[in-house]
């Protein structure tokens, strides 16, 4: 056989094999990295201190009346800008003035959120 016959061949089969290893390693690490951040304080689904949920039996005067003298709010999985605001009967407008660094599209749990000016 051929030195250089044999150099082409190693190297076109090297190649896709050192793509596979580095694309299971890309995976391995943002799975890693996903993982990392639901099991951190307050983002996970274990025993966490979390408030009651909102569900039927309140009666019209409670589900109406938006938390008073809060200033700030930690964000829960699935909130947004907007329902946040409805909550806290404010516009969407205001939380982003009120938050200036908020990025109202990467919300995430436990975060906290100024939902009331300061006194």
């Amino acid at each position: 056989m051929n030195p250089e016959r044999v150099r082409v061949w190693a190297a076109r089969l090297a190649a896709p094999v050192a793509f596979f290893v580095a694309a299971t390693v890309l995976v391995v690490l943002v799975q890693r990295g996903l993982e990392d951040v639901d099991s951190a304080p307050g983002t996970g689904t274990g025993a966490v201190d979390t408030a009651p949920t909102e569900t039927g039996g309140r009666d019209a005067t409670t589900e109406t009346e938006p938390p008073r003298g809060r200033r700030f709010y930690r964000v829960r999985r699935g909130d947004t800008l907007e329902s946040i605001a409805a909550r806290f009967e404010i516009e969407v407008d205001e939380l982003l003035e009120l938050n200036p660094g908020i990025d109202p599209l990467a919300l995430s749990p436990g975060q906290r959120i100024r939902v009331r000016p300061r006194a």
